[in-house]
């Protein structure tokens, strides 16, 4: 278990620095600005693209740095146990 602990700290940490701060400003232009007008920006997009532009997003910021390595840590640490 304490195998498992540190990598996973090591792990929010470098995504808040890399991910995290930006995120927080992403989130502060989606209070500013509205939620559609932060993603689609000032022309606009059709409900696809809005949809197709949330999910990548969500991915990039959140999925593929944040909860893909940590599923994979806990996966390997309990694994080898």
């Amino acid at each position: 278990m304490n195998k498992i602990i540190l990598p996973l700290i090591t792990i929010i940490i470098f995504w808040f620095f890399l991910f995290g701060i930006r995120l927080l400003g992403y989130f502060a232009s989606i209070s500013e600005k509205g939620f559609r007008a932060t993603e689609c920006g000032s022309d606009g997009c059709s409900d696809a693209v809005f949809l197709l532009g949330t999910i990548w997003t969500f991915s990039f910021f959140i999925v593929i740095p944040l909860i893909l390595p940590v599923a994979l840590v806990i996966y390997w640490g309990y694994k080898k146990h």
